[in-house]
């Protein structure tokens, strides 16, 4: 305590957000994240608690109190309200972004999480606030983790939606028909990212709901799968991305024979 300021609280609250951005950052894949945009986005994440406050001025009934079941709470009036609210800041951010910074879909993943950590940090804020420093210790290794981890579920499909596949790999009939609508493609894949990010944000908190301070190993293995869908879908999105840039076809039979005389 300095002049009545805590700023051991203040460090413990802004400390392992901004820890775990840089991890993230030193883990992307070399040169597609940039140090400054990275730190814009998690100061965008900060604000994206304006726009949460302005969804929830303009749906009134879009509201926590209006549920009295947990798993409507959770599922339908907490977790896409500010999955939402955090995308919208997001594209409000990358749309002042430059060109070179956007050639790899991996960066939606990366760049999204960094906002979810900076919304994390408002979260934390907000929490201490009402309920002392006692909660940081569960709010650093839980909730800022999934905040984290919605923002790379939800950067999936947003890659994903910027992959178009080349002649000549074979296509599904659906992939056919949207590479012709591209705003219906990233309209379906962003819906896609919000549900998806949604229901592990839901997850997360209709567990804690029900089960309350018993919920520890239950919140470990939702964490965890969480982790290892990421990575996952990361190295499913590098690939995919590389096979739409670098595509070979598979040699025959008749291929080999020839190159034999």
């Amino acid at each position: 305590m300095i002049l009545g300021f805590n700023l051991i609280g203040l460090l413990a609250i802004i400390f392992p957000p901004l820890l775990y951005a840089w991890i993230i950052y030193l883990s992307a894949p070399y040169k597609s994240l940039t140090l400054k945009n990275s730190l814009n986005f998690v100061i965008s994440g900060v604000f994206s608690i304006v726009i949460l406050n302005f969804i929830s001025f303009f749906f009134p009934y879009w509201n926590f109190y209006y549920f009295l079941d947990p798993f409507w709470q959770s599922f339908w009036a907490v977790a896409p309200k500010e999955e939402l609210a955090k995308f919208l800041m997001f594209l409000i951010i990358y749309k002042g972004m430059d060109d070179d910074s956007q050639s790899h879909p991996i960066t939606y993943m990366f760049y999204l999480s960094m906002v979810g950590l900076g919304f994390a940090l408002v979260e934390n804020i907000q929490y201490v606030a009402r309920y002392g420093f006692e909660v940081l210790l569960v709010r650093d290794f839980g909730s800022v983790f999934v905040h984290m981890i919605c923002g790379l579920l939800f950067g999936y499909w947003l890659g994903m939606s910027k992959i178009s596949k080349r002649k000549s790999t074979l296509k599904t009939i659906s992939s056919s028909y949207l590479k012709s609508r591209p705003k219906l493609k990233s309209f379906l894949y962003i819906m896609m990212g919000l549900i998806t990010s949604s229901v592990f944000h839901g997850l997360w908190n209709y567990h804690l709901s029900i089960f309350g301070i018993s919920s520890k190993p239950i919140s470990i293995l939702i964490l965890m799968v969480g982790f290892l869908a990421c990575k996952l879908l990361s190295r499913d999105l590098v690939n995919q991305y590389e096979k739409s840039i670098h595509f070979e076809p598979l040699k025959s039979r008749l291929d080999e024979e020839y190159n034999e005389y």
